[in-house]
């Protein structure tokens, strides 16, 4: 069934890119003991309005204000087989007045990844994400995976959001997990 101009529209992401960014942030994403190679890295940065209830559109069902947000892509530049970069902007979204109530303001609420095997929908997504406040002061977070789920867990399309330390996995079950790496640091653009 064809949506209608109208639903498509409705649909649309409300928000305009800023053609002239200048708040730029490197990431970089190392993995360590990975257990396989991975076809599928995507990157993407997620943009939440911080001010919904002011310019957002109220639902006149609900009479609720749902959450305003965007994932810009990230491209990713391969640096080795464990090291990829690349660029996230935090002015990357326009503040503007989208619905006629008031200006909305963006901001970064996390640079995230998400690796696969392969192509194939029922491989495991392995996803991780570093915090705007990360990125913003130039710190890193390490999570860790279990290799038994790569390629594919029991379960089809399998969503992995690792764990963030080892402590409680016993010393000799340690070499079972690869990690990802994320970073920030600004960068001059």
């Amino acid at each position: 069934m064809n949506a209608s101009p109208q639903a498509a529209a409705a649909v649309a992401p409300q928000r305009k890119l800023n053609s002239n960014p200048t708040k730029a942030y490197e990431i970089r994403m190392t993995l360590a003991n990975a257990p396989g190679g991975f076809e599928l890295i995507n990157a993407a940065a997620q943009f939440d309005v911080q001010n919904p209830g002011e310019c957002g559109n109220i639902d006149p069902v609900a009479g609720a204000i749902p959450r305003i947000t965007s994932n810009e892509p990230i491209t990713l530049k391969k640096v080795s087989d464990a090291e990829y970069t690349g660029i996230v902007y935090l002015d990357q979204i326009v503040d503007e007045d989208y619905f006629g109530r008031a200006v909305c303001h963006w901001a970064l609420a996390e640079a995230r990844v998400v690796l696969k095997a392969t192509g194939d929908e029922a491989n495991t997504r392995f996803i991780f994400g570093l915090p705007a406040e990360k990125v913003i002061a130039g710190g890193q977070e390490t999570r860790y995976f279990w290799s038994g789920y790569y390629p594919r867990a029991k379960m089809d399309a399998f969503r992995d959001l690792g764990d963030a330390s080892l402590d409680k996995v016993p010393a000799d079950k340690r070499d079972e997990f690869f990690s990802i790496t994320l970073s920030a640091k600004e960068i001059a653009s």
